[in-house]
């Protein structure tokens, strides 16, 4: 017969190795959130960047067809660099899914083979 102390530290074993992909997958959740945003402050300033570019031509520029050829370029490349954010962010989320995908397999699907085979 067990006595209740053998028996608690077996069920604390149990809920260790149960919360063990929980606390990698909270690492891999951290890391994928601090990604995601500093590439949304990197962003948020590169529209801030435009903004203020826009909001300066007017006062820089007074010929209005100079002023349409300079928002037109202006707009161009900053659409050019959302586009390569955007990305970024598609890149991001691939990585996420990934790391996830390994990590699921490593933690979760690879231990459930084994005991179904020491079951067998």
């Amino acid at each position: 017969m067990t006595n209740f102390n053998d028996t608690f530290e077996k069920l604390a074993d149990l809920q260790k190795q149960g919360l063990e992909p929980v606390r990698h997958f909270s690492g891999l959740a951290v890391e994928a959130f601090e990604e995601l945003a500093r590439k949304n402050y990197a962003f948020y300033g590169d529209v801030l960047e435009f903004a203020v570019a826009q909001a300066k031509l007017p006062v820089e520029l007074s010929e209005p067809k100079a002023l349409f050829e300079k928002q037109v370029a202006s707009t161009k490349e900053f659409a050019e660099l959302v586009g390569k954010r955007a990305n970024e962010y598609v890149e991001l989320g691939k990585s996420f899914q990934q790391s996830t995908s390994e990590l699921i397999d490593k933690d979760i699907v690879t231990p459930v083979k084994k005991a179904a085979k020491k079951a067998a």
